[in-house]
C-alpha cells in the first residue's frame, strides 16, 4: 500500500485571497473535470449519478482506464475511491482551517491491483503521485484564482 499526503496553504503571500467557498467550488470543478486540474488525467466523465453529492466517473491516467467514485461533502472534502484500475484505493482532497488560515490536503492511499504489474516501482509511484498532487493543488488554486479575477458577463 502507498499513502502519501501533501499540504499547501490556500493563500501564500502574495496571491490573491481565497475563502473556502471559493475553494470548494474548484474542488467540486475539479471532480467533475479533472483535465483542467490534473496533467496527468487526459479525458473525465461522469458515468453515473448517484445522488447529489455522488457520482461514479471514468478517467484515463497516464493512457490506463480508471472508475472512481465520487463523495462531495461541502464545503470540506472530496473522496474519490478508485474501483476499477491498475491502481486501486482513496484519494481525499480536503479544505482544512487553521488559526483563521486555510489549507489545501491531499492525501492517498493506493495499491496496484492484484495480478497487474506497473512499468515502476511502488516507490516511484508514490514519488510520482505526490508530485502530480502538489501540481494538482496548485494548478486547482490558480483555476480558482483565475475564475474570480474575470469579470462576470
Amino acid at each position: 500500500m502507498i499513502f502519501s499526503e501533501l499540504t499547501l496553504p490556500a493563500n501564500p503571500p502574495g496571491a490573491r485571497p481565497l475563502d473556502r467557498e471559493q475553494i470548494w467550488q474548484g474542488l467540486e470543478q475539479k471532480a467533475v473535470n479533472a483535465v483542467p486540474y490534473v496533467e496527468a488525467i487526459t479525458s473525465c466523465r461522469e458515468i453515473a449519478r448517484l445522488s447529489p453529492t455522488a457520482f461514479d466517473r471514468e478517467i484515463e491516467l497516464r493512457g490506463a482506464r480508471y472508475v472512481e467514485r465520487v463523495w462531495l461533502e461541502q464545503p470540506n472534502r472530496v473522496v474519490f475511491t478508485r474501483l476499477e484500475g491498475p491502481v486501486l484505493g482513496t484519494i481525499t482532497n480536503e479544505i482544512l482551517e487553521e488559526n483563521g488560515e486555510l489549507s489545501l490536503r491531499f492525501q492517498f492511499a493506493l495499491a496496484v491491483r492484484p495480478g497487474d504489474e506497473l512499468p515502476v516501482t511502488d516507490e516511484e509511484l508514490a514519488r510520482d503521485m505526490a508530485t502530480a498532487y502538489q501540481a494538482a493543488v496548485e494548478s486547482t488554486l490558480a483555476a480558482v484564482r483565475s475564475r474570480i479575477a474575470e469579470p462576470v458577463r
